[in-house]
């Protein structure tokens, strides 16, 4: 993660900071919504904020829908997360509409018109976040084109990226197997890899 990333999260740690009360809108698919684990990354992300920042009031929504593409993402944004009108959004869509094909360029148009909407609401900070390495071919070199899809729309629409699939193939590339970190046969993060996402986010706090 580029150093900068930092400040698009700067007014709420700002808040974090002097105690006040914060709410975080963790917006996604069944990788936010935390699909067959006790505890996903935004469990374990609201703890480690609450630790570091123990004056801090932490309300933290979790709006992920297991299944969910980014078509659905814009279709419930106003009841999933402006009517929260939080501080902080993170969004976090793409294997799903990866596996059921939606065109690429439809794909960034949606996160484009989430983060738009997002700002023209309650002026929250959002964190664009890419999702974990697949283990199911061929969808986990297909998936990759969707993750920088989501760092290209933070770069134009200047929002903070969490690379998440960056984060876990450094943790493979030092010796970590893939499939330690993953359901099995599910492709999803099992709680030691929801433990790395939070990490990620963090390193922002």
């Amino acid at each position: 993660m580029r150093a900068d990333q930092r400040g698009f999260a700067a007014k709420t740690r700002g808040s974090l900071e002097a105690g006040r009360s914060v709410t975080i809108v963790t917006y996604g698919d069944s990788i936010t919504a935390g699909f067959a684990v006790r505890r996903g990354f935004p469990s374990f992300w609201r703890e480690k904020l609450q630790n570091k920042y123990p004056k801090a009031k932490i309300e933290l929504v979790n709006s992920g829908i297991s299944g969910d593409t980014t078509l659905d993402g814009l279709a419930r944004l106003d009841w999933s997360v402006l009517s929260y009108e939080p501080d902080l959004v993170t969004i976090n869509f793409g294997i799903n509409d990866c596996v059921l094909g939606l065109d690429l360029a439809e794909f960034e148009e949606n996160f484009v018109e989430m983060v738009r909407r997002i700002r023209s609401g309650p002026a929250s900070e959002v964190l664009l976040l890419s999702s974990q390495p697949l283990e199911t071919p061929p969808y986990d070199k297909w998936v990759q084109d969707y993750y920088q899809a989501v760092e290209r729309v933070a770069l134009e629409m200047d929002v903070g990226f969490v690379d998440v699939f960056g984060a876990w193939m450094e943790r493979v590339n030092l010796g970590t197997p893939l499939g330690s970190l993953i359901l099995s046969g599910l492709d999803h993060p099992n709680e030691a890899g929801y433990r790395i996402i939070a990490e990620e986010l963090m390193k922002l706090f």
